[in-house]
Order: structure tokens, then sequence, then C-alpha cells
């Protein structure tokens, strides 16, 4: 990944607080729209997601060292809600590392962020992963994300967005994510505003709380592409 220091079609996201991403045309035309609260630019907080409650504690670390650029941080939160038996809780972290050229940045340990989960200090057999996308018909400076949820027995793949509904031009970072399960797209994650949670409707219950987990991770993530700390 390449990153310019200059205006590339960026869209601004401040003063589009109606902003929708672009969705999938089977998401569009019927999806369950869930808000979730609480989080907004705050640190530590406690957060809603309809019939979902919980609280989060987060933060981003950036060093330099000469030309080196090392940015980490972390987000751990407490789930609780239907298909859950008490609570779940994440501990994620999140690693990137780049050199600075002046007017460029190239990036030479992709972003990861990661997240264990336990339910009530017990190990889960549940796993979080979002990647940074290099390579693989990715634009150079785009910052593209994939990853994957295992929870409960159910897998969730997710991509991120970069068009807006109604916009012709792509925003360099992330703005929503779309969940898929075995090759069909049930769900999405807006980040324009407050974050929304889409899902399919009928969908069942396992799969959604395992997408509602991974809005959570996805939402509480301080994403250095958007965060970064100068």
């Amino acid at each position: 990944m390449i990153r310019l220091f200059v205006l590339l079609g960026s869209i601004a996201l401040s003063g589009c607080t109606a902003a929708q991403i672009r969705l999938p045309s089977a998401l569009a035309d019927a999806s369950i729209r869930t808000e979730i609260s609480g989080i907004g630019g705050r640190p530590s907080g406690q957060f809603i997601a309809g019939a979902y409650t919980g609280s989060f504690d987060r933060a981003p670390e950036r060093w330099t060292f000469a030309d080196t650029i090392a940015r980490t941080g972390h987000s751990d939160f407490i789930i609780a809600g239907p298909e859950i038996s008490s609570t779940i809780e994440a501990r994620c972290a999140m690693r990137e590392r780049a050199v600075d050229l002046g007017l460029a940045e190239i990036t030479v340990q992709p972003l990861a962020y990661r997240c264990a989960f336990t339910a009530e200090g017990r190990a889960i057999p549940a796993r979080f992963e979002l990647q940074e996308v290099i390579g693989g018909g990715s634009a150079i400076t785009r910052h593209e994300r994939r990853g994957e949820i295992a929870l409960g027995g159910e897998t969730i793949r997710f991509r991120s967005v970069h068009h807006l509904a109604g916009t012709p031009l792509p925003s360099l970072t992330p703005v929503g994510y779309v969940f898929e399960r075995r090759g069909v797209e049930i769900g999405a994650l807006e980040l324009t505003g407050r974050p929304a949670l889409l899902l399919a409707p009928g969908l069942d219950r396992g799969a959604a709380r395992t997408a509602t987990v991974a809005a959570l991770a996805l939402a509480t993530f301080w994403d250095p592409a958007i965060h970064d700390l100068d």
C-alpha cells in the first residue's frame, strides 16, 4: 500500500450524516437496519445495538524511529444479547508498519486486526481477523480490507465498501463492510455516521448474533487509515 499525502478524490464524510453506503441489490431492496449507539469517537463507554448491549475500551498508538512508522492499538468489548448465554468478551489488537518517504508512505507490514474471544473469562473456539488487501487487483492507494469471523458454528466473511450510494467516485478509506455466508450476502455495516448494521430478512438468530459481534469488532476498530495519529 502507498499512501500519498494529496487529495485523491476522497469523500469527506463530515457533514454527510445521512450518507449511506452502496449496498448489493439483495440488501438494498430489503434489509433490517439497527443503529449501534454509544460509540462515536469515544475511547470507551457503553453501546446498544438493538437487543444487544455492552461496553468497550479502545486506544490507538503510533511511534516513529528514523523513517519507520509503527501503528498499533487495541479494542476490547463485552457483549450480551440473543444467542449469547451470558457474555462474550473480545480482546482485539491491530498492527501495521510503514516507511516514510516524505511525500508518500510505503507499507512494509500490512495492517492486521485480530480478536480473541472468551465467555465469562473462559476461552471459546472463536476467531476474528481483518487484513489489508495487497495486490490481487486492489487499488494501490485504496485501503481495502477483508476478513472473517468464526463463532458458534457460523463463519461469516466480510469485505470493505468504498462507495456511497449515488456517488461515482470511491472513497480511499472504508465507508462500511458487506457480510456474506457461504457466498450469499447477508448483511452490511455502515460507518458513514452512527454505525448501523443491516441484516437480510429471515436471517437465523445464530448468524445474526455472529454478524453483530463482527459489526462491533469493526465499529470499535480505530482504523489507522481513517484515525491516524500525527
